[in-house]
């Protein structure tokens, strides 16, 4: 089954690995730069490997002031910003060491700051690649550029053959590589895929990371499918016949900050089994600043029955 592919807002952020992801991000640039192509670039990207997992230069500084000076791990550099790091305590850049943060982050000092890094969910699967690349370029109908973290074996693959594979529905398209979404940050730092797809249900993942959000942010029960039709266009998916209006209850979940929150959907109640397509599930999500006081949002994870 294709992994899943994730639609945030108006803007084009998919996820996975071999069928991987987008988003829109900001952050340094490493020092490695290769024009690949007209306005396409591609950069190395700043890692470090702990305990078995991979983090990523986020570009964001930490606000944490006063701190510890004691390092929790040292790191040691292994060369340049192409090069994933293959074991644990091995840095692509010259650093010290880290500091532990949050479930989701380490800090390392750099260039005179402590620099946040956000570990890379798909780790499982990173080991079996040697290169890291930083690919820029604009999808079609979007309204800005995209940027996307890849891990590769191949130093050939640029913006249009990653993009040709992240939207191909033919397995002839998909290359073999690995996509880290990176999330945007002018909003509320969500990301939003889905796991575990089947015919009548899956697993709805939020991540949540940096982002602006002014109160506690939340979600409800409700949710709802659409299905791309022959014009590539979204169309709502209708609920099987009911003898009653389909109603949703009140009930508000939190999305967890600087971490993931999953909830599981089964829809076969009000779907029943949905045939082959791409489809997309949305979520509402509220930034609750206070009574009465909040903004809403919907995002959008991508996925596939085959």
């Amino acid at each position: 089954m294709k992994k899943v592919l994730v639609f945030c807002m108006c803007l084009v952020l998919l996820t996975g690995c071999n069928r991987a992801g987008v988003g829109i991000i900001g952050g340094s640039d490493g020092p490695t730069a290769i024009i690949v192509g007209g306005e396409k670039s591609m950069q190395g990207v700043k890692m470090i490997r702990v305990d078995g997992e991979l983090y990523y230069d986020t570009g964001k500084d930490s606000a944490l002031i006063p701190r510890c000076g004691t390092l929790d791990g040292s790191l040691k550099n292994i060369g340049v910003e192409l090069d994933v790091p293959q074991n644990d305590g091995e840095s692509n850049f010259e650093t010290s060491g880290y500091q532990n943060a949050t479930g989701m982050a380490k800090e390392v000092p750099l260039e005179g700051n402590w620099r946040i890094f956000k570990r890379i969910d798909t780790s499982k699967d990173s080991g079996k690649y040697k290169y890291v690349l930083r690919l820029k370029g604009r999808h079609p109908n979007a309204v800005r550029d995209s940027e996307f973290i890849v891990l590769t074996n191949d130093l050939s693959v640029d913006f249009d053959s990653v993009s040709k594979s992240l939207f191909s529905s033919q397995s002839t398209d998909w290359i073999d590589c690995c996509i880290i979404p990176v999330l945007d940050e002018e909003k509320w730092g969500i990301r939003l895929w889905a796991e575990g797809v089947t015919k009548t249900g899956l697993a709805i993942v939020f991540e949540q990371f940096g982002g602006k959000a002014e109160g506690d942010l939340r979600t409800g029960s409700w949710y709802g499918i659409e299905r791309m039709n022959d014009d590539y266009e979204w169309e709502k998916v209708s609920y099987l016949p009911t003898e009653y209006p389909v109603s949703w209850n009140s009930i508000a979940y939190n999305i967890r900050k600087n971490d993931r929150t999953e909830f599981e959907v089964n829809w076969e109640k009000l779907y029943g089994e949905l045939p082959q397509g791409h489809y997309r599930i949305g979520k509402k999500v509220m930034d609750l600043k206070g009574a009465g006081d909040f903004e809403e949002d919907v995002y959008y994870a991508d996925f596939f029955i085959e």
